[in-house]
């Protein structure tokens, strides 16, 4: 087993851990109170929203550190695509996007279609360092899904670079153009 696939083991579980999100089952004052905050709020001070679900459930596609609008591969359709965040905390980079389709398909659309109902590709790489980085977990392509205009969070876990960076590519399908030095957040 090479020493690439044996740090995928910790980023997998890291992974799984922190989208998991532990809850009691019943519901106290506090859990009440969450359950009526805004969407974001339960993400901002890092504890699981209501119900145990850790993801942005209604992401701005504006609060972006970049974004660029792709057609979807094999169509004439267009999706917005904004990178949210990229985080990285102890051995793993969390990547936050927001997709948004552009187009209309007559129901919800799943982030699996609008990549062209693929989900390879999505990749960090670290040119300064020639290392390319494979995520590890992601949302469920196919049941993260948005209409026209309306936008979904998308979360995917990484290695954490294993040189100092500040920023990084972000390739998110093969055949579109790379998100090129986006910054890297750290947190310890």
């Amino acid at each position: 087993m090479s020493q690439r696939t044996l740090r995928l083991v910790p980023v997998l579980v890291a992974g799984a851990l922190a989208l998991s999100g532990c809850t009691s089952g019943g519901q106290d004052d506090a859990a009440a109170d969450a359950a009526d905050a805004p969407a974001g709020a339960a993400q901002e001070s890092g504890d699981a929203a209501p119900g145990g679900v850790v993801g942005v459930d209604f992401p701005d596609p504006d609060d972006v550190v970049a974004d660029a609008t792709f057609t979807v591969p094999g169509t004439k359709d267009e999706v917005r695509v904004g990178i949210e965040s990229l985080t990285v905390r102890g051995e793993t980079t969390e990547l936050r996007l927001v997709f948004t389709p552009q187009y209309d398909d007559g129901d919800a659309i799943s982030v699996f279609s609008m990549l062209g109902e693929t989900s390879g590709g999505l990749d960090l790489i670290d040119r300064e360092n020639l290392k390319e980085y494979r995520t590890g977990y992601t949302t469920d392509y196919v049941g993260a899904k948005a209409a026209r205009g309306e936008s979904v969070g998308f979360q995917a876990y990484f290695a954490a670079p294993e040189d100092d960076i500040t920023t990084i590519d972000v390739k998110l399908h093969d055949s579109w153009p790379v998100f090129e030095d986006v910054p890297l957040t750290v947190e310890d």
